[in-house]
């Protein structure tokens, strides 16, 4: 098979790129970024931005891609372009959406008003009705809207937060900042304490994907991927001083209690719990990945990668000290 793969080329791409390889697929990869040297001789590397994909039309269908995959289409002008250049080219396209298209994501951020819903979220689950937030750039929902109404069959895989190597928006380092300084104590809001936010690491997204390039529909269907067990985020923030060799624990304290920096906005009575039984049950997905091996793998990076301009070091321990004695009882 003959895949054409999108975008993502420091994150997701290379470990998609290698699946693909190994299983003796021919790919091309439309990215400024190289291929991992890994199997960069056998990768055909098309060095265009997504945003000028009509520019470098004849050298993309000049590969001859039996499926197209766009891993960073992040606008309704996005799909459309990536629409132009391939359908009716290709006999299958897979495109990577966001689990913040459903209305439990309104809910959470308070942006369509209404109670929380019930969990987990599945595929069937309503969708948001307005827009994202300022602080969310781009919308999923335009994309997904425009790949449905393609003519070829389509792969939508709604993923959550991906965390690992190369995650250039660095998810974990604010969870981690403290751990790094040898804090005795991380505090957490006792309204965030027992919430579930569905993640996942790097390697099993790429995995899913690859499953879904594998595995082609005949027609448009869309999966959930996500980690099979979600912690709450207590919990996450344990196994994360575990995985750390972190001494100090998380001490929960009223929202009141935090310090303006470390409040949170949102509704956290909305789980952002998401099912991913359809792709473990129709593709057979399972994660490759123990997941403390995952953990583990994903805060070393961060320590050694923290953000360029430091973030998550504007703020007082002497403050969290003053509020530290104010704990929760669970």
């Amino acid at each position: 098979m003959k895949c054409l793969i999108i975008g993502s080329g420091r994150f997701i791409a290379p470990k998609l790129i290698e699946e693909l390889v190994y299983a003796k697929n021919e790919v091309a990869f439309v990215d400024p970024n190289p291929p991992p040297e890994s199997v960069a001789s056998r990768v055909t590397h098309i060095m265009a931005d997504k945003g000028s994909l009509a520019f470098y039309r004849e050298e993309c269908l000049e590969f001859k891609p039996d499926v197209a995959i766009h891993l960073s289409a992040n606008t309704g002008d996005e799909a459309s372009g990536f629409l132009e250049v391939f359908q009716g080219q290709v006999a299958n396209t897979i495109v990577t959406s966001n689990t913040n298209v459903y209305l439990a994501h309104a809910r959470l951020k308070q942006t369509e008003p209404g109670p929380a819903l019930s969990v987990p979220i599945d595929e069937k689950s309503p969708l948001r009705e307005r827009g994202l937030g300022r602080d969310e750039p781009g919308d999923k929902r335009d994309v997904e809207t425009i790949f449905r109404n393609s003519k070829d069959p389509c792969t939508i895989l709604r993923l959550p937060p991906v965390y690992g190597p190369n995650d250039y928006l660095r998810r974990f380092y604010p969870l981690i900042i403290r751990m790094i300084d040898e804090r005795p104590f991380v505090l957490l809001s006792s309204s965030q304490a027992g919430w579930k936010w569905t993640h996942a690491f790097v390697d099993d997204v790429a995995h899913a994907l690859a499953l879904s390039v594998l595995n082609p529909g005949e027609s448009h269907r869309v999966y959930n991927v996500g980690e099979a067990k979600t912690p709450t985020m207590k919990e996450r923030l344990e196994h994360i001083g575990t995985v750390f060799g972190w001494d100090g624990r998380v001490k929960v304290v009223s929202e009141s209690d935090l310090p303006d920096y470390l409040k949170t906005p949102g509704d956290f009575s909305q789980d952002m719990l998401i099912d991913t039984s359809l792709i473990r049950n129709e593709l057979g997905y399972k994660e490759p990945t123990d997941y403390y091996d995952g953990l583990m793998e994903s805060i070393e990076w961060y320590r050694d990668n923290p953000p360029a301009d430091l973030a998550g070091k504007s703020f007082s321990y002497a403050a969290e000290d003053a509020v530290s004695s104010r704990e929760v009882k669970e």
